[in-house]
């Protein structure tokens, strides 16, 4: 594991998130943010892969071994997340969670997010039983989520590809403008399979 043990505030870093989608796999490991703060998060113009996916987020990928042993990213605010990039797979705090479980994530504050397809306010590009729980965006007056094709204000789309199960649960998103070109929604701009509860 993991653990936050004081708050972190990256004003002034532009950051590359954890895990990249180019090495051999992401970040493979459990976080507990023990209820801690990441505070002025800020991301602008990263690396984008040759099909343009900038991968954009705290982490950028997080990976369990399969759906019976997913890591869990949980326990975290992010207070306060500017992303600018035209590359696709944007969210503040997870942009590719891949059998991952995630518990207990709130974005709040001022939020400024651009990205291109599949983004969103918490987590991205949603793949192979992801389960999710207590996912809150809770934006001042001015923020925004914008991308292209599919983005949401929690997840951009929520599809398990035909595994078995995810649970996804108590999301809620207020205070924020949502906006792209196709597939939009306040928490999820595309549900196709899983639990929703």
């Amino acid at each position: 594991w993991v653990a936050l043990a004081a708050d972190i505030d990256m004003a002034g870093e532009n950051w590359v998130g954890i895990g990249s989608a180019t090495a051999e796999h992401g970040f493979m490991g459990n976080f507990d943010g023990k209820n801690f703060k990441i505070k002025n998060l800020t991301i602008t113009d990263p690396a984008l892969d040759s099909d343009g996916y900038a991968y954009a987020g705290l982490f950028a990928v997080t990976e369990g071994i399969d759906k019976d042993h997913q890591n869990t990213i949980k326990n975290l605010t992010i207070e306060n997340v500017t992303i600018t990039t035209t590359g696709h797979i944007v969210s503040a705090a997870i942009a590719y969670p891949y059998y991952t479980t995630v518990e207990n994530i709130t974005v709040k504050g001022n939020i400024n997010i651009t990205g291109g397809d599949y983004t969103s306010g918490v987590l991205a590009y949603t793949r192979r039983c992801v389960n999710a729980s207590n996912l809150k965006v809770e934006g001042t007056e001015g923020s925004y989520i914008t991308g292209k094709k599919t983005v949401g204000g929690i997840i951009s789309d929520i599809q398990t590809n035909g595994c078995l199960i995810a649970d996804y649960k108590n999301f809620s998103a207020e205070g924020v403008t949502v906006s792209g070109t196709m597939h939009v929604g306040g928490i999820s701009g595309i549900i196709d399979g899983g639990i929703l509860g």
